[in-house]
């Protein structure tokens, strides 16, 4: 939950002392920037190529195993969209999120790191504006796999949206001094439910109606919180609505995820555009003629050609292309 809170909300959240992993936005060949954060001050440890050497090298800079691993992707693989839930799902945001993720998004929700922000809460509506952040992991796994070779686990995701807004994904599980003050907390309630039942009849019949009429005023949000239990399980008239549009002009996410899944480890896209159902995507490739075939072979691609001529990169490692397609409905 400390996710939904507004960024300015945690100031120092993102300057916590911690070794920064940046990952470059579209190098060749791949690498990271390794640097520590301490008091707000950083130290490069220098770039690593996401390799073996890379790793023995990286492990080699590492001196001191780091309390917090911070992972800075590029802000091109950076997503976000707008939700609209209705007021009763704020008790259960995260698990609702959860739930619902590949109706919201093309990805399932252990397919992506994410986190939500509250925008704003409308009371007068009975609803939640949420900013929905995600990353697919697999444009992360070779960064995390140099990590785990060296026997680093991240802990967050420091993210800077299209927008250049700060977004925060905390990966860690509740801390012990956490786990600590809840039971803390929970034996201050038993407490309190011990003094409730020795306390004089009259003040037990006084919270008893007390309680009463905190239950009757809540039976609105029950209703609606049962409202949403069943479209969570069965779906909803307004997704049959969004799936046409979606299929009419094509869903950017959808393609976007497609479109990684198919081209190879060595492609790195720099553009993408979607329009009335035209595709256009550009980048660097090690071997450009393979991805023609790559796309044609998903059934949603039609007609991948080069919208013009393959060139070499200045240093003969790659090629750069663009390529244009038609989304098949």
């Amino acid at each position: 939950m400390r996710s939904l809170l507004p960024g300015h909300a945690l100031p120092r959240g993102r300057l916590a002392d911690a070794l920064l992993v940046d990952v470059d936005g579209a190098p060749a060949p791949p690498r990271v920037h390794l640097s520590l954060r301490r008091r707000r001050r950083e130290t490069s440890l220098g770039h690593f190529r996401l390799d073996e050497a890379g790793k023995r090298a990286a492990e080699a800079a590492i001196r001191k195993r780091p309390r917090r691993v911070v992972l800075r992707p590029d802000r091109s693989v950076v997503l976000e969209r707008n939700v609209v839930l209705p007021l009763a799902a704020e008790s259960d945001l995260a698990q609702v999120l959860r739930h619902e993720m590949d109706r919201l998004t093309p990805f399932t929700a252990d397919q992506v790191f994410w986190s939500a922000s509250l925008e704003h809460r409308d009371p007068a509506a009975g609803r939640l504006e949420i900013c929905l952040t995600l990353i697919p992991k697999t444009l992360l796994r070779p960064a995390i796999a140099l990590l785990d070779a060296v026997g680093l686990t991240i802990s967050a995701i420091e993210a800077v949206n299209p927008s250049g807004l700060p977004r925060l994904i905390d990966l860690r599980a509740p801390s012990r001094r956490y786990r600590a003050s809840l039971a803390i907390a929970w034996g201050l309630v038993g407490m309190l439910a011990v003094v409730a039942v020795v306390t004089p009849m009259i003040t037990l019949s006084l919270a008893s109606n007390a309680v009463e009429a905190r239950i009757a005023s809540l039976e609105p949000q029950i209703a609606e919180v049962e409202a949403l239990r069943r479209r969570v399980a069965g779906g909803s008239a307004g997704g049959t609505v969004i799936a046409a549009e979606r299929a009419r002009i094509g869903d950017a996410l959808q393609v976007l995820a497609t479109t990684t899944e198919l081209v190879p480890d060595d492609t790195v896209l720099s553009d993408l555009s979607l329009h009335q159902g035209k595709l256009s995507i550009s980048g660097r490739s090690t071997a450009a003629p393979r991805l023609i075939p790559a796309l044609a072979s998903d059934p949603t691609i039609g007609n991948p050609s080069f919208a013009a001529p393959v060139t070499r990169t200045p240093d003969g490692k790659a090629d750069t292309f663009v390529i244009r397609a038609e989304l098949r409905r």
